[in-house]
């Protein structure tokens, strides 16, 4: 059962009156009954008069001094088993003495002795301990002064009363980023509302961390702050709950997240008008287009008797440029509508897309002869139209490069259900890519070393619509030993 302060000064009080009293006794018994002079009575009782004069200044220190209870408990404690095992041996010493008709006083005073020993080593064992956790204390305190002073976030020490936060100290970069604290310990926090700060008081009762980002506008320019309350314990010794405020400087930080913004927003804008401008371009560029195309085809069937071989050779170049560029302007309104024309993700069964561009692709299969299989592909999420865009695109690419001239392309299609992405892989028997042109396929009007019509744009439609699905496309090639393309799509 632990003692309240009042019982311990209460309990020790009368120990010392206690002791007053048989001193005082002792003093009368001797000077005034034994007719002992007043002199070799109070040499007699000198120490033990000194003794309770110090006993009595603890009970008064104790009583107005700043000390926890816990300490005052402990000090009424080690009294109290000093006072009570030195009686104990003093009277067993002295009664054995007595029982045996003799009191032998070298006997008491090596007895005695004995106690006064074995006090003194527990006294000295828990000074010790004392000692030792103290230094410890030390060292703890001097490592927390250290940081504290020295960490680069602005640092208020608070105390919560009834009117609210009082700021006890601060470290040096708050009193450089905010000034210093007036003598009266104000209240005023800065960068901080009201409501913010009533946050921060039920935190702080609540013993519960609490954190908020906020702006301040200093002299300098407007700053902002993480500003985080850590609490750290609160009683009668610490004068009420206590907290740390730490405010960290994150301006460079937000002010790089907003400019990256702002970067991401104009690149977006950007992209949303060089978008916009491809598809106006080449849809209004399509009936031009047209118009050539059916003049040089009027030109040829109205004047093709009076023309000789060499004009008849000028008009197929003619169509011939006509039909590729027709070719490259629906590549480009194909590219520009992969984000803007877009459907949304859902579960597609690749399997049935597959289906449907092995379809559409019968007449360029059955031209080239070409053989094309593929295992069963799992599903994944994309969107629909676009997987088949490009399956369609791949395997177009792999039929017109597969073979090797004398044998038709085979071409094999598969897919794999990772654990974090559907994997699909195209693989054609051709002549292969180099690796220093693996990568540039991809990019708008490139065209590899085994390219020698097209318009360059198919892979790029490819590249984007992976893109669009935040997902990966590569190519695995050996010149000579054909060609693997692989699209990976994240799980959703």
């Amino acid at each position: 059962m632990r003692l309240n302060r009042r019982v311990s000064l209460t309990v020790l009080s009368g120990i010392g009156l206690s002791l007053t009293g048989v001193l005082l006794f002792d003093v009368v018994e001797d000077w005034a009954v034994q007719g002992n002079t007043l002199a070799s009575t109070a040499v007699e009782n000198a120490l033990p008069f000194v003794l309770l004069l110090g006993l009595f200044y603890t009970v008064w220190e104790l009583r107005h001094g700043a000390y926890s209870d816990s300490f005052v408990e402990s000090v009424t404690l080690w009294t109290v088993a000093g006072a009570v095992t030195t009686a104990t041996l003093v009277g067993w010493v002295v009664g054995i003495q007595s029982l045996q008709n003799e009191l032998k006083p070298w006997i008491i005073v090596l007895q005695t002795t004995v106690v006064g020993t074995g006090a003194g080593v527990l006294v000295g064992r828990r000074t010790a301990t004392v000692e030792r956790a103290r230094k410890r204390s030390e060292r703890e305190r001097a490592r927390f002064e250290s940081l504290f002073e020295n960490d680069p976030a602005a640092i208020a020490d608070l105390r919560l009363d009834d009117d609210g936060f009082v700021v006890e100290m601060v470290n040096p970069e708050y009193e450089a980023q905010f000034g210093a604290v007036s003598d009266d310990h104000g209240t005023v926090l800065p960068a901080l509302d009201e409501e913010t700060i009533r946050a921060f008081e039920h935190a702080a009762e609540a013993s519960e961390r609490h954190t908020v980002e906020t702006t301040h506008y200093a002299p300098e320019g407007r700053k902002h702050y993480v500003v985080q309350l850590v609490p750290y314990g609160g009683d009668a010794a610490l004068n009420g709950v206590r907290s740390y405020l730490l405010y960290r400087d994150v301006t460079e930080i937000r002010e790089a997240e907003m400019e990256l913004e702002r970067t991401v927003e104009q690149l977006e804008r950007s992209n949303e008008q060089l978008q916009q401008f491809a598809y106006v371009a080449s849809h209004d560029l399509q009936e031009p287009l047209r118009m050539v195309s059916s003049y040089v085809d009027l030109l040829a069937s109205e004047y093709g008797d009076e023309l000789d071989d060499e004009a008849d050779e000028y008009i197929g170049f003619a169509v011939d440029g006509a039909q590729r560029m027709q070719a490259m302007i629906g590549d480009l309104l194909e590219y520009s509508r992969v984000h803007t024309q877009g459907e949304s993700f859902e579960e597609v069964d690749a399997d049935a897309v597959l289906g449907r561009v092995l379809q559409d692709l019968e007449l360029l299969i059955a031209e080239t002869d070409a053989t094309v299989t593929h295992d069963d592909l799992p599903r994944v999420v994309a969107d629909e139209n676009q997987l088949g865009q490009l399956f369609q695109n791949l395997l177009s690419n792999a039929i017109e490069h597969g073979g090797d001239g004398d044998d038709p392309p085979v071409v094999h299609v598969s897919g794999e259900d990772g654990e974090d992405a559907v994997v699909f892989s195209i693989s054609d028997d051709g002549s292969g890519i180099p690796p220093d042109q693996q990568e540039r396929v991809f990019e708008l009007f490139e065209q590899s070393n085994r390219d020698d019509e097209g318009t360059g744009i198919g892979l790029a439609i490819c590249q984007r619509i992976v893109n669009r699905h935040e997902g990966d496309i590569w190519i695995e090639s050996t010149p000579g030993e054909g060609a693997t393309f692989y699209a990976s799509f994240p799980k959703r």
